[in-house]
């Protein structure tokens, strides 16, 4: 009898590794909201502050221009550039999906915190979300592969880490 309980104790204690996962998700979601939500009510840039910031992007490019091996640096900021423009044309379309495919990574990660399975795929689904959002508002040809990769890899490593503790969830 006593065996049992104490199986049912270890049961209900929440691995120490999910919670320092759980709340480095909670930290990351949190802090993407309110910059999401703070963005939502600044609203789009205008000609002048777009302009103004490709003139700093175009520094960072002729700064290194000429380096040997830094080639790739001045591609990706062209195809930054490219994207600021896009994502500055649907700005409100792009941050409220951008807020509700956080919201579906937040309910995610409190189901697990609570030892549901189902806030693991839920998660998974946010995070190929995440991963894919930005093809909605941004043309594949303008978009640097290196953001999308380097996106699905630590979501990736994420749900990699949150499936090591399925077995205590329910």
């Amino acid at each position: 009898m006593s065996e049992v309980l104490e199986q049912e104790e270890r049961r209900q204690k929440r691995p120490v590794f999910l919670t320092v996962i759980g709340i480095l998700s909670l930290i990351n979601i949190g802090w993407s909201l309110l910059t999401n939500f703070f963005s939502l009510i600044g609203g789009p840039m205008n000609e002048e502050e777009l302009e103004e910031a490709k003139i700093e992007m175009t520094k960072s490019i002729n700064q290194v221009r000429g380096t040997e091996g830094m080639e790739w640096f001045e591609d990706f900021m062209r195809s930054i550039i490219d994207m600021m423009e896009s994502t500055n044309t649907h700005h409100t379309m792009n941050v409220l999906t951008g807020i509700l495919i956080l919201l579906i990574g937040l309910v995610g990660v409190i189901f697990m915190l609570k030892g549901r399975k189902l806030g693991f795929h839920i998660y998974i689904v946010y995070s190929f979300l995440a991963a894919v959002q930005i093809y909605l508002f941004i043309a594949p040809s303008l978009l640097s592969n290196m953001i999308v990769i380097i996106s699905l890899f630590l979501s990736g490593i994420f749900v990699l880490l949150y499936g090591l503790n399925l077995k205590w969830m329910k």
